[in-house]
């Protein structure tokens, strides 16, 4: 649960909870096709969040088995 509520103070879940608020507003307000868009321009910076992400974390595990190794 805490991993969960940690996600949303993260640049990543930010980013989540405006694109959801700013297209939401977009399709309310009848601009459908702006919604559109700006759907895409935020799924492609939140997509490139995540694969930074788990980059990040893969390279820490392997930095970790890396030291563990070194220190056996």
């Amino acid at each position: 649960m805490k991993r969960q509520i940690l996600f949303l103070c993260t640049c990543t879940g930010l980013e989540l909870m405006t694109a959801i608020g700013v297209t939401a507003y977009l399709v309310y307000l009848g601009h459908v096709s702006l919604a559109l868009i700006s759907a895409i321009v935020f799924a492609k910076v939140i997509v490139f969040h995540f694969v930074i992400d788990i980059y990040d974390r893969f390279q820490s595990k392997k930095r970790l088995h890396s030291y563990n190794t070194l220190k056996a």
